[in-house]
């Protein structure tokens, strides 16, 4: 994911742009191509200006746009952040635990926290520690004090540790299981929990 501008004005103009380009492609093309990641970008953008309405009006447009859209983890991030800032909690968990599905590293990297987790490959450059560690950090400081302890309590709660520990056993179970009905079966229950819809979350 791209860094950010600081000045506001500058955060400002790069909002417009984007959307004017993305609407310039719907124009265009009766949808979008977006190949640069520009739809990643704009909620982040919001936040950082201090515009949390503008970033949750920016999310739900996304979720109607993209449907199919599996995301970017800085993005569900900034979502969570955005969802839990207006006290829609429920969803904002549940947007949490779609960030760790995304990439492990990036929650922990939030909470100051690290968990063993086997070692197996990363399906996209977007699941590494890497790519938090490359990432815009400046998003982290959205979190204050009262949202990092609602993401701590969120962290240990038992449905997300099972959601947790069901997401690793299938990654290990993935690294040998031979092509066949197991092996899509495990993909399927993969997926399902990265769009993370049929767990009740408590909140």
């Amino acid at each position: 994911m791209s860094h950010f501008p600081k000045e506001p004005k500058k955060i400002r103009e790069r909002i417009k742009r984007y959307e004017r380009d993305l609407a310039s492609e719907k124009r265009r093309f009766g949808g979008y191509d977006d190949s640069t990641g520009k739809r990643y970008l704009l909620g982040p953008l919001y936040l950082l200006l201090g515009d949390i309405d503008g970033a949750n009006k920016f999310f739900a447009w996304f979720q109607r746009a993209f449907p199919d859209d599996m995301g970017e983890p800085f993005q569900y991030l900034c979502w969570a952040r955005a969802l839990h800032q207006v006290g829609d909690r429920r969803n904002a968990a549940k947007k949490l635990a779609q960030t760790w599905f995304r990439n492990h590293f990036i929650v922990e990297r939030l909470l100051g926290i690290e968990e063993p987790r086997p070692d197996v490959p990363y399906g996209t450059n977007w699941e590494g520690p890497e790519y938090v560690e490359h990432g815009p950090t400046e998003l982290f400081s959205l979190w204050d004090d009262d949202a990092l302890a609602w993401a701590e309590d969120v962290y240990g709660q038992a449905w997300f540790k099972e959601a947790r520990a069901d997401y690793l056993e299938i990654e290990r179970r993935l690294t040998n299981e031979p092509v066949g009905p197991e092996r899509s079966r495990l993909v399927n229950r993969k997926f399902q929990l990265m769009k993370f819809e049929d767990v009740e979350t408590g909140e």
